[in-house]
């Protein structure tokens, strides 16, 4: 197994044993098409993910998520290979009144991340169709987990676990009425890797099923904890939609996956953050 990352958020030491890194950029072809050499298959997570930052920098998420995502494909159709699993994201939905979201809910993104990572999977779709290209899409709802360590903090759960930790106050947008639909990293990876044995082309969403608001995700982490702090409303946030749920039939019934119940996922999850 290689791993292909600038490490730019990424790091080194969440790699598994026997694992190869090699550190370039996304959006450096050669590089890319050499580190591909040999594989046949390819498991695609790298884009800039931050919604903040691609409404405040549409140029570079552009750059990344669509150029960057051509390199992968173009490197993949020039070395034969034929196996595609694509991270994208919940954003494509954008502002929904139907929930839980299915894969055929329309898709009108509200902010130039999930706008970019749409447009990725309609240029998959055409490499399969033209191509050839086994192609499976993942849309990621609101995964957390152990090995979380962006810098700044931007995912929710670490952050809040970080400030039960520290006793400090926890940072809320839109006072936590928001609405998302968190699941478990384990469970993501292994819909991955069960991902890679289909063929053709696949949309699925990732999530647990079942919307939370974030607020009472912090009452449920202050019983996981045994600890409570005071809260601190930052306000709304730009490119944020009121509430995001998956429907993972789809999932359930072709992959037979089935996300860990929250409040255990939150009680591994916060063994490992304060054990690090």
């Amino acid at each position: 197994m290689t791993a292909y990352d600038n490490l730019s958020t990424g790091h080194a030491d969440n790699l598994p044993d026997g694992a190869q890194l090699i550190e370039a950029d996304i959006r450096d072809l050669g590089d890319l098409q050499t580190a591909m050499m040999g594989h046949d298959a390819v498991i695609h997570l790298a884009a800039q993910a931050l919604v903040p930052e691609s409404v405040k920098n549409p140029q570079k998420t552009y750059d990344i998520n669509i150029g960057g995502g051509y390199n992968v494909l173009t490197a993949m159709k020039e070395l034969g290979i034929k196996k595609l699993v694509y991270s994208s994201t919940a954003a494509v939905y954008g502002e929904q009144t139907k929930m839980p979201i299915s894969e055929d809910a329309p898709k009108h993104p509200i902010n130039p991340y999930g706008a970019t990572k749409l447009a990725l999977e309609h240029l998959a779709h055409a490499y399969h169709v033209n191509y050839g290209l086994n192609v499976t899409v993942f849309r990621y709802f609101n995964p957390f987990g152990p090995g979380e360590h962006h810098d700044p903090e931007t995912h929710a759960i670490p952050n809040f676990m970080r400030a039960i930790r520290d006793d400090k106050p926890i940072p809320l947008y839109w006072g936590g009425e928001q609405i998302r639909d968190f699941f478990y990293v384990k469970d993501l990876a292994q819909a991955h890797v069960d991902a890679l044995k289909l063929k053709g082309f696949q949309e699925y969403n990732l999530g647990s099923g079942e919307g939370i608001k974030v607020k009472d995700l912090v009452k449920l982490l202050f019983k996981v904890t045994g600890s409570d702090v005071s809260l601190k409303d930052l306000g709304k946030r730009a490119g944020d939609p009121p509430e995001l749920r998956a429907g993972i039939s789809r999932a359930q019934k072709e992959l037979n996956w089935q996300p860990t119940p929250l409040r255990d996922a939150l009680a591994e999850t916060w063994q490992n953050f304060i054990n690090q």
